[in-house]
């Protein structure tokens, strides 16, 4: 698909300044939309919508996302389009389904050079292209850095200090303060910052570790099981070699996730400090959000994500700040990721085919405030699972119910709630936590919605070649890092 440069005339307003809780300054207020915005996106890996402060979790764990969200867009219902890290990567910098792009289920398959990746549009336009990525997921040895001028892996730098995480929050924004140095003032920028925190194992460091311990919320009787015979499991219960200071009661590993939440949240808000110090946050947009969530033994899965399409995985924040420009306000409306790039490119002065690019529709009039009518229907699209093409899960949602086909029998135990049933229909807006399976009592929405997901599943796109679904060479560092967060045996 073809997009434009376009160059907006704007004037600029002398502008109230907005203040972070931490007192950082972020940007001043303006009229319009300046003809060029520079880019901060800002992904947490692992991080469910529903343990934000922001989105209405009990414990405040997001201060600074908090901030941003409300004087930013915070959208409600953003969703992945598959919830793994690579394949969701590859979806939202590419604005492909994994269904069309091939880039599903497992860690390691590369992107095929042949896809157009958001950051080789921008750069194509004059941008400068930098990120500093904590996952080997997403390393150049898969070509998630197609379209950068530095891609900076922090499993393969030194450590900030003697001992430190090489892949912790503390050494992702050490590198990106030190990208911040390497922008040129006088050009635009794209940069991509990718925090790991709060991927299992859940570790917070220092101060953070025994954050909410005990609190008001936690639940001490709730025991785990736990499988002596094997080192790793994900249903039912965890392995021996998952266990953390020999502790088999959820709650405490539900709370150190938290903790881990605001210790990646702490350290994004050091990174907003030195990008305002550094006069780099007039005229950008700055995004947060995540590559998915993670599931907490719901449904009893266990510290995962990827298995099953529950919204515990699915459901991300999804934040825009942007202040004279986005006003505050909240979208409760579906929404995917693959919207991410277009929108971006809309507001790098690219002018899109009906507010397309790719397969991802732009989002940038929902944050000009323009609301979808009510009236007519909404819809993200999202696949999961871990069985062969034929068995993925196949996901539609509109504005409150949600409809999966499982055509395996582990995903039809979890996700319908019995062996040889397909079909699930859950009222997202009367049990959020996806308990009851409507699809025989309410016949008529569930086959509304399979019809749906079946001609979409069906629509081909034939703009992307695929790919062979083969893991991909790597670097040995790579690999001792996907090992260690559980994507290799």
């Amino acid at each position: 698909m073809v997009v434009k440069s376009r160059f907006y005339h704007f004037r600029r307003a002398v502008g109230v300044l907005s203040a972070l809780a931490i007192t950082v300054l972020l940007g001043c207020t303006r009229e319009s939309t300046p003809a060029r915005s520079n880019f901060l996106l800002i992904t947490i890996d692992t991080l469910r919508a529903d343990h934000l402060s922001s989105y209405g979790y009990a414990r405040e764990t997001s201060p600074v996302l908090d901030r941003l969200a409300a004087e930013g867009m915070r959208f409600d219902q953003a969703a992945v389009q598959w919830p793994k890290t690579g394949p969701s990567f590859a979806s939202m910098f590419t604005a492909t389904y994994p269904k069309n792009n091939g880039i599903v289920r497992k860690v390691g398959i590369p992107v095929p050079e042949n896809f157009t990746m958001l950051a080789e549009v921008l750069r194509s336009e004059g941008y400068q292209t930098l990120a500093v990525v904590s996952n080997g997921a997403v390393g150049s040895d898969f070509h998630f850095d197609q379209g950068f001028d530095r891609y900076v892996e922090s499993w393969n730098e030194q450590p900030p200090a003697p001992g430190a995480d090489t892949t912790g929050a503390i050494a992702v924004t050490s590198l990106a303060r030190e990208l911040l140095t390497e922008i040129e003032p006088d050009r635009p920028f794209f940069l991509w910052v990718h925090y790991l925190d709060p991927h299992f194992p859940y570790s917070p460091p220092g101060e953070f570790r025994d954050l909410f311990q005990n609190d008001e919320h936690f639940e001490p009787n709730r025991e785990m099981r736990v499988d002596p015979e094997r080192e790793k499991r994900d249903t039912f219960g965890i392995g021996y070699g998952q266990v953390l200071d020999d502790r088999n009661d959820l709650s405490f590993y539900v709370a150190r996730y938290d903790a881990e939440i605001v210790h990646a949240d702490a350290e994004i808000g050091k990174l907003l400090a030195a990008a305002t110090q550094s006069g780099l946050m007039k005229d950008t947009l700055t995004i947060v959000s995540s590559d998915h969530g993670e599931s907490l033994a719901e449904h009893e899965y266990y510290f995962d994500h990827g298995r099953y399409g529950f919204q515990t995985c699915l459901r991300v924040p999804l934040i825009f700040h942007y202040p004279g420009v986005i006003e505050p306000a909240v979208d409760t409306d579906p929404a995917e990721l693959i919207g991410l790039a277009p929108t971006i490119l809309e507001y790098a002065g690219l002018e899109l085919e009906r507010g397309r690019w790719m397969q991802g529709t732009s989002l940038a009039r929902r944050l000009r405030g323009a609301r979808p009518d009510a009236s007519r229907p909404i819809y993200a699209f999202s696949e999961a699972g871990y069985g062969r093409r034929d068995k993925w899960q196949r996901i539609v949602r509109n504005r409150r119910y949600k409809f999966a086909d499982s055509r395996e029998g582990n995903a039809q135990r979890h996700m319908s709630g019995e062996l040889g049933k397909r079909f699930a229909l859950y009222d997202l807006e009367e049990d959020p936590g996806e308990t009851r399976n409507l699809a025989e009592e309410m016949p008529e929405m569930a086959q509304g919605l399979l019809t749906l997901l079946t001609r979409w599943y069906e629509t081909p796109f034939d703009a992307i070649t695929g790919s062979s679904g083969d893991v991909g060479e790597m670097d040995e560092a790579t690999r001792e890092q996907l090992k260690a967060l559980g994507y290799l045996d």
